[in-house]
């Protein structure tokens, strides 16, 4: 009777188990290869989007070196220009001065004539006061 329980469960599972184990290794082996598939359409996409991605950068990245060109050139012309109105600013200080140095001079020319008249004036009046 062992033999016939024995043979009785060796049947069950060729007839009943083995067939479902089978379809389901079938299953899996199918869920794999489109799980296989749909990784690597998805790695496709992702590496599509890596390269548009890397593109795009590329060009905000050409941009940017290009505002950066522009604002240094910029910056370089304001500078040249500040430098320029300093030198200007700085010329047209020292004519103002050399301007009120001249102006300085002329007045004590004046005061030198005027005082030398006086002293000239003063001895002929300090001669003619001996005179007498």
């Amino acid at each position: 009777m062992s033999d016939n329980v024995v043979q009785t469960g060796q049947k069950i599972l060729q007839d009943v188990i083995a067939p479902d184990v089978r379809e389901t290794k079938v299953r899996l082996t199918e869920l794999e290869k489109r799980m296989d598939e749909r990784f690597r359409n998805v790695d496709a996409r992702m590496d599509s989007l890596e390269k548009n991605m890397d593109a795009r950068f590329a060009v905000v990245n050409r941009e940017f070196e290009s505002l950066r060109k522009e604002m240094a050139a910029g910056f370089a012309a304001l500078r040249d220009q500040m430098e320029a109105n300093t030198r200007l600013i700085v010329s047209i200080i020292g004519e103002g001065k050399a301007q009120m140095q001249l102006a300085a001079l002329n007045e004590v020319l004046t005061v030198r004539e005027r005082v030398a008249v006086l002293e000239s004036q003063a001895a002929t009046v300090k001669k003619s006061g001996k005179a007498a």
